[in-house]
């Protein structure tokens, strides 16, 4: 399917890690000293890691890939421990639980 998701312009990536914790998703990993996406089915192609990038090596493009996919984002959430998201229930209407990644100390200070 044709969709918006992010595209590293690896020229311009510095290998700060900036991006990496600003995406929600876990879509980004620090490989050979470089971000890259590590997979299309966690970008949500929203672009939240962008306005972390000071080198401006990151930005939304339209091609073919993969459908974004919420279940295995949680899944991939899942396993990286429970300080790693919060759970949060409505108690109007059916049940429904939603996965929030956790601030880290770090994140607070900003």
């Amino acid at each position: 399917m044709k969709r918006q998701i992010i595209q590293i312009d690896e020229e311009k990536c510095n290998g700060c890690g900036l991006c990496i914790p600003n995406c929600h998703e876990g879509a980004l990993q620090l490989i050979d000293g470089k971000a890259r996406l590590i997979s299309d089915l966690m970008c949500d192609g929203l672009g939240a890691c962008i306005g972390h990038c000071p080198e401006g090596a990151i930005e939304i493009i339209e091609r073919e890939a993969q459908a974004y996919d919420e279940i295995a984002v949680i899944k991939e959430m899942v396993t990286k421990g429970e300080n790693s998201y919060r759970t949060f229930s409505t108690f109007e209407g059916p049940p429904r639980v939603w996965l929030f990644k956790a601030r880290s100390k770090m994140d607070a200070r900003k």
